[in-house]
């Protein structure tokens, strides 16, 4: 079906010719005579639909925002509205539309900055069988906001310098490991994009496997800052990296297989100026005093590591062991080309396709970390827990940046595989917290500032971690029993609650969800708590701001089941009498201070009301009694006028004469 025709109508002077032909299309579309890519290819229509709102009369606004939302859901139309510049025309548009129509353009701008999806929606797999054998549809994947990074091609040069450095790592020599370590911060991540590292696992996994070694003591707590170093800067990378993807305007439908990192992409003019360039004796004195080794065969400034100078370069004075090796003196680099005829060890030709099969994903990068990281949250060591801690907070952010919620709810082999990891390491952190937080009474002073240090970083990590990854209302049905009790006590710590508010609170909520018993029982100690502290307040209040005072003394009669401290009843009764015996009283202050006193009157505990009709009855005698004549004090009967008020007289008279407790009923 030819729409051109149709479709420049809608761009018409006339608005009865546009509204005509937008409501054509809009049917066609309605009743499945025409389908969405039928109409991608289409740029004019992208256009007109945008010029809609340039005419001075724009009628139908609804109905054109809600068919470039449809269309921006197909990735040709989307790209195609990238094109003419509909993300620029619809955020100035925004502003100047109802609230209802910003809400379908902010849908629109949403499909519009998402990236093209990197698993298809459904896989079916057809077993060979019977013809009448159903196939087996395997649920997508729908958790991962990012999967894999595009596939970067390395040379023989690249290779050989990641295959050296992963022997290195493997080495029984610590001193090495130790050494190669230090290279690959300073050297090779600097040098290679951080996705290489994932599509080559090899590294990653032997600087976890360095995390598992010993017991955190001596040389292994070394080889544990190293390794965290390493994959905290990696972690770092790879964020700095999907930033760069997920701009929008990176994005192309044409991928390049050779890494930009390959030794054969410089240019002849570099490679000549690599070929003249040659070492100041300064510069070979420098390297020679340096305590770090470089890779071999580079002299004047430090290693690349990327296959672009020479690295690999050898002769007959250079020796080798596990990728660091050291540097004969006066050697001139190599230039890409030469590189490529030496003698390297043969690493074989690559199987892209094999190794495609065996590449992380980001989520699976970043729960393998966390899940060898956590376990060290037990050192003993400040320094090691400060540096397990840094790599944590890193990969939760990386976490975030490529796991959705839909983790919980996701059938997929990948989804389900990714929770049962995310909840053993949760449940691993609620063990961690007891840990921290039973510890022995007898250890030395130094030993618990850092068991309360460390129990406040991992608290302050676990809040982290769940906010990024675990929404409040599916916490009960997937957070471990062990994470869920450390929450209750989480809760329960006041320092905490009062140095981090905003923790707590996520606290209290995740609690909540999880275990409404436990709640229940936070939210009475909090009010004790709350109670406790105006209690004192209330002690020790110095000015006389009424109010205040009476808001604290009423909190303080709430908390007498707790603490029993009998004597703030008698100033309760000392204020109610002292607010009603001027001729003018506040009327405000009146009625606040009547309520104390029915409270007290009312109490359900017996010392509470025994002690309340006590002071009462003192006060009256104080107030009338003989005394007063030879004090000439005509105001000191007016003490007893919050007395004479009817409801105080009905408390005294229905309930106080016909107490079963015999204290009071004597007292009335």
């Amino acid at each position: 079906m030819d729409l051109s025709a149709l479709i420049k109508k809608i761009g018409h002077s006339l608005v009865e010719i546009r509204v005509r032909a937008l409501k054509s299309i809009i049917c066609k579309l309605d009743h499945s005579l025409i389908s969405v890519s039928d109409i991608v290819q289409e740029k004019m229509l992208f256009v007109y639909l945008l010029e809609w709102f340039n005419f001075p009369e724009v009628p139908m606004q609804e109905e054109v925002l809600e068919l470039l939302t449809t269309l921006s859901k197909h990735p040709s139309a989307a790209q195609m509205l990238r094109d003419v510049g509909a993300v620029d025309f619809l955020t100035q548009l925004s502003p100047n539309v109802e609230p209802r129509l910003q809400a379908v353009i902010s849908g629109t701008l949403d499909q519009l900055f998402q990236l093209p999806e990197l698993l298809p929606c459904k896989t079916i797999v057809y077993s060979r069988g019977p013809l009448d054998t159903a196939p087996t549809v395997h649920e997508s994947v729908k958790c991962l906001k990012f999967s894999v990074f595009p596939w970067l091609t390395l040379t023989n040069t690249d290779r050989h310098i990641l295959s050296s450095n992963e022997s290195s790592l493997r080495s029984n020599n610590p001193h090495l490991v130790r050494t190669t370590c230090d290279l690959l911060c300073d050297v090779i991540m600097q040098d290679f994009p951080p996705e290489i590292f994932l599509q080559r696992p090899n590294i990653v996994k032997s600087l976890l496997s360095l995390l598992r070694v010993g017991s955190g003591k001596g040389e292994a707590s070394y080889l544990h800052m190293q390794a965290l170093s390493c994959l905290r800067q990696l972690c770092t990378g790879l964020r700095r990296k999907l930033r760069f993807y997920q701009d929008p305007g990176f994005y192309s439908t044409k991928q390049d297989p050779v890494s930009q990192n390959s030794s054969f992409s410089y240019s002849q003019e570099v490679r000549g100026t690599q070929r003249s360039q040659d070492s100041s004796p300064r510069e070979e004195s420098r390297e020679e005093c340096s305590p770090r080794p470089s890779v071999v065969g580079r002299t004047g400034q430090r290693a690349r590591g990327d296959g672009q100078d020479g690295d690999a370069a050898s002769n007959s004075s250079s020796s080798h062991r596990g990728g660091v090796a050291a540097q004969a003196p006066r050697q001139t680099p190599q230039s890409p080309t030469d590189v490529a005829h030496l003698d390297l060890p043969e690493l074989g030709v690559e199987d892209d396709l094999e190794l495609q099969l065996q590449q992380l994903t980001v989520a699976q990068f970043t729960v393998a970390t966390m899940e060898h990281a956590v376990p060290l949250l037990k050192t003993e060591g400040s320094h090691v827990f400060h540096c397990v801690l840094e790599l944590l907070c890193n990969a939760v952010l990386l976490l975030g940046d490529s796991v959705c919620e839909l983790v919980w709810d996701d059938r997929s082999l990948v989804g389900m595989e990714l929770k049962e990891k995310l909840q053993a390491f949760m449940g691993l952190l609620g063990d961690i917290l007891s840990y921290h937080q039973s510890y022995a009474a007898d250890i030395p002073a130094s030993s618990q500032v850092h068991h309360r240090i460390a129990y406040t970083g991992t608290a302050i990590f676990t809040i982290k971690l769940l906010q990024t990854i675990l929404p409040p209302e599916k916490a009960s049905d997937n957070l471990p029993e062990s994470i869920a009790t450390a929450i209750f006590h989480l809760c329960l710590d006041t320092s905490l609650g009062t140095l981090l508010p905003s923790v707590k609170e996520a606290a209290v909520a995740y609690l909540e969800q999880v275990n409404p018993d436990s709640h229940d029982l936070y939210r009475q100690v909090n009010r004790a708590a709350l109670w406790m502290e105006s209690t004192c307040n209330f002690i020790k209040e110095g000015e006389k701001n009424w109010l205040e005072l009476l808001e604290l003394a009423d909190q303080a009669i709430h908390g007498l089941p707790f603490h029993h401290h009998l004597p703030i009843i008698n100033e309760c009764v000392c204020i109610c009498s002292y607010l009603w015996k001027f001729d003018e009283p506040s009327p405000l202050l009146q009625t606040e201070s009547q309520k104390l006193l029915l409270k007290l009157l009312s109490h359900p505990l017996l010392p509470v009301k025994t002690e309340t009709y006590t002071c009462t009855l003192n006060l009256v005698k104080d107030c009338l009694g003989i005394q007063n004549v030879s004090r000439q004090n005509p105001g000191a009967c007016g003490g007893v006028n919050f007395l004479l008020h009817y409801r105080v007289l009905y408390e005294i008279s229905t309930f106080g004469l016909q107490d079963s407790a015999e204290k009071v009923s004597c007292q009335v």
